[in-house]
């Protein structure tokens, strides 16, 4: 299930978004893999009650959005420019800007490379690109054990196979909303979609161009917020408490129950600490 709301074409490809609110301020919520803009429900519905538009996208591959089977669709460079021509479309601006998992990825590049777009800035989950594509120890190829397994050429199939067993029981078990997740990767090219993010990003290739210096980042001219879930099996704790040596800006770290997923799962304590920022 998608947030509802409409369609716009975005560079050949149709984008599903959610938009709701009147305010003379507006929240951009930027969801992850492999969820959808349902995954904001919750912070949706506050933020328009306090006087906020909200716009939350399903991205490339999920929800209602389109599903293109080409893996070079996926590039990061491409999703981050579908999402500017979202918020040109919309015409947006002054955007207080939450991202989570992938979305999170999307939303540094953004606030990086257009910070006059954003007022505010929510990192769920993710660090500064730089701490994490800069770190190359064995923690991190650890920590990235996923990015790996999603590009074998058999994981979709063994995902899927069995009632999607190996998925329910080593991949996503912490996942609160899993059985809907496995009811949408049914379709096989919504599966192929999911898996064609890391396909066309891989981690590897980051860190070689991170170290070739072909892939430098600045530091954030954006007041930002890093959140990570105690629960988080994905994602390291120190690529987001490291960022704080990547602000140019206002910086605050907060450490909440939960799992990776914790607008869903501790959704009043993540909600109120995201409003407080905005506010």
């Amino acid at each position: 299930m998608s947030l509802p709301g409409k369609k716009v074409e975005i560079n050949g490809v149709n984008y599903h978004y959610y938009d709701e609110g009147q305010g003379d301020r507006t929240a951009l919520l930027v969801h992850g893999m492999p969820d959808t803009s349902s995954i904001w429900k919750e912070l949706a519905a506050m933020l328009v009650k306090q006087g906020y538009r909200v716009v939350a996208p399903d991205l490339l591959g999920f929800g209602e959005s389109d599903k293109p089977q080409d893996v070079d669709r996926y590039s990061g460079e491409l999703l981050v420019n579908d999402t500017l021509a979202i918020i040109e479309h919309l015409g947006l601006s002054n955007i207080d800007v939450v991202g989570h998992d992938w979305g999170s990825f999307i939303v540094w590049e953004m606030v990086l490379g257009r910070p006059e777009l954003f007022r505010k800035h929510v990192a769920l989950s993710v660090g500064h690109p730089g701490a994490m594509f800069g770190d190359m120890s064995i923690e991190s190829v650890q920590e990235n054990w996923y990015m790996y397994m999603n590009c074998q050429t058999h994981a979709g199939e063994l995902y899927a196979y069995n009632d999607f067993k190996f998925l329910r029981e080593s991949f996503l078990p912490s996942h609160p909303g899993l059985d809907e997740v496995c009811d949408r990767l049914k379709d096989t090219e919504a599966m192929n979609s999911m898996l064609n993010w890391d396909r066309a990003n891989q981690v590897l290739s980051f860190y070689l161009a991170h170290s070739m210096g072909e892939m430098n980042y600045d530091n954030c001219q954006i007041p930002t917020m890093g959140i990570w879930s105690k629960g988080d099996v994905y994602l390291s704790e120190k690529w987001v408490t490291v960022s704080k040596d990547f602000m140019d800006a206002e910086w605050r770290y907060e450490s909440v129950e939960g799992s990776h997923w914790m607008m869903l799962d501790n959704s009043e304590v993540v909600c109120r600490l995201i409003l407080d920022w905005f506010e």
